[in-house]
């Protein structure tokens, strides 16, 4: 089951900090990959290297903070998803509109419009695929709850709440802090870790200019090498093949970020794109678009096909 967590995408997750004698061994290991685009940082000005921009990945929390606003601040959302078994031509869809409400210190998302499409549910209504359950309890929490967008309540809310509840922790840990190693996923656990030393090696790494979303940015990439001493990569050496954040230059918050991560075995089949954009609305992070599109097969269960989308907007904020 929790190989089946790592396949969903854009939850809300906590942030680990790591020591700093970790980064700067790693430092050391990438000075012969470490480049830049034209014309983008002048000597080595503090945190504006290699090393920093691994460590502000790696401890950055406002790529946290954005998700948790998504059931504090009031918003409209809408939504779509598509999933289908391998081999089979009918999709199952659901699409959503709805609004967060705020009453006080309660919050509640309101469906204001529905339609589903195939064979979605199975006769009890449960959902008949797992990736579709994991969406809905993840992006359309039913009932009311108390409003908390800060970190603090976030970690205290997490643990000793069952394992299924463990395993979205775990994936939440993974989707929102990318190069921390996750022990508990066997067999790809380690090879999430591509900033550590064993890991490090695997990628290049570049830092750019852009402007996304409207706002100028530091680009920071990873992506997984093609070629080892002159021979053709193994494809299972690296699980996270590319990795795009984007930092606000004023900021250093996490604008955007894109992301594919697959891998290819008997227990684990999988090959996931996820696409985050965000944008600043009266001083709070907030996310405007989600993107997942991926393709999972884990063992006791079909191999199931999955695109999704998120579109926010209409964030009040006071």
């Amino acid at each position: 089951m929790v190989r089946t967590c790592i396949a969903l995408a854009c939850v809300v997750a906590a942030t680990i900090a790591p020591g700093q004698g970790a980064a700067q061994t790693v430092d050391d290991t990438l000075s012969n990959v470490y480049q830049l685009g034209a014309v983008v940082i002048h000597g080595r000005a503090p945190g504006l290297d290699l090393e920093g921009f691994m460590q502000h990945v790696k401890t950055d929390t406002s790529f946290l903070h954005a998700f948790l606003n998504m059931r504090y601040w009031p918003h409209t959302v809408e939504s779509g998803l598509a999933v289908r078994n391998k081999g089979e031509k009918e999709k199952a869809t659901l699409y959503r509109k709805g609004q967060l409400a705020r009453d006080g210190a309660m919050a509640e998302l309101h469906v204001d419009s529905s339609a589903e499409g195939g064979k979605l549910r199975e006769r009890n209504g449960e959902m008949r695929y797992l990736t579709a359950e994991l969406y809905e309890d993840l992006f359309w929490p039913k009932g009311t709850w108390h409003a908390d967008n800060g970190i603090a309540a976030y970690e205290r809310g997490r643990g000793g709440r069952g394992r299924m509840e463990e395993y979205k922790d775990e994936l939440k840990q993974f989707m929102f802090n990318p190069g921390q190693e996750i022990a508990s996923v066997p067999f790809i656990g380690d090879k999430l870790a591509l900033f550590d030393a064993h890991m490090a090696p695997l990628y290049n790494f570049t830092i750019a200019q852009e402007h996304r979303n409207r706002r100028p940015c530091w680009l920071f990439s990873a992506a997984a090498k093609d070629s080892l001493n002159g021979k053709r990569a193994p494809e299972d050496a690296t699980v996270i093949k590319t990795m795009r954040t984007w930092f606000d230059q004023s900021t250093m918050q996490v604008i955007a970020r894109e992301y594919r991560i697959a891998h290819a075995s008997v227990m684990l089949d999988f090959d996931i794109s996820i696409h985050v954009d965000n944008t600043v609305v009266a001083g709070e992070l907030v996310p405007t678009f989600v993107r997942y599109d991926g393709d999972w097969d884990i063992p006791l269960h079909k191999r199931e096909l999955v695109r999704l989308w998120l579109k926010l907007g209409g964030w009040e904020v006071e």
